[in-house]
């Protein structure tokens, strides 16, 4: 009887000891990516709300990383998916802070001023302020998108000649291959 008692309680012991001495992480990094990765199924299957509140909870996992700027373009697209702009702005301008070397960012975000009918007075901020080379890349496309198409190409041709090395400088220089062939066919 004794024995049977001991086998058991050892039996019990092996099977569900593990559970008490196991060496579970939490990786909000690794949560925020399934997250985000949900909320994109849900926008494919139009469940916006869902789709919000999936990369909302992405979003504050996992806050300030560069990842979190693919998570805020997801937030904004879905806001402008919507019809909603106005809410998807912020989360463009979070997007191109947390990654500034994305050209796709800058893209976005001026496709999203032209939404928004403020083209004009994002140009006249980014010209007066001279903190950062980077701003020479919206200048721009700012005026690309306001109809200075040969400004606006100047504008990015001297960044390029100007930085290089960066890793923006291979999206603008793309960029401009696709635009300045596009102005050649018409």
């Amino acid at each position: 009887m004794f024995i049977k008692k001991v086998f058991f309680l050892l039996l019990v012991v092996l099977l569900f000891g593990q559970n008490c001495f196991a060496d579970n992480k939490i990786d909000a990094q690794k949560n925020a990516y399934i997250h985000n990765n949900k909320g994109l199924l849900y926008l494919g299957e139009n469940y916006y709300f869902g789709a919000i509140k999936e990369f909302e909870i992405a979003i504050g996992l996992n806050p300030d990383s560069q990842a979190t700027a693919v998570y805020y373009t997801n937030l904004g697209n879905t806001y402008e998916k919507i019809g909603y702009p106005e809410l998807a702005r912020p989360c463009f301008e979070k997007a191109l802070s947390l990654n500034v070397l994305c050209f796709d960012y800058y893209l976005r975000l001026v496709e999203n001023y032209e939404t928004l009918g403020i083209v004009e007075k994002k140009l006249n901020e980014f010209i007066a302020d001279k903190s950062s080379p980077l701003n020479d890349i919206m200048i721009g496309l700012l005026y690309i998108k306001k109809g200075d198409i040969s400004t606006g190409i100047t504008v990015l041709d001297e960044f390029c000649n100007n930085e290089p090395k960066l890793l923006v400088t291979s999206g603008v220089r793309a960029y401009l291959d696709k635009i300045t062939m596009t102005d050649a066919s018409k």
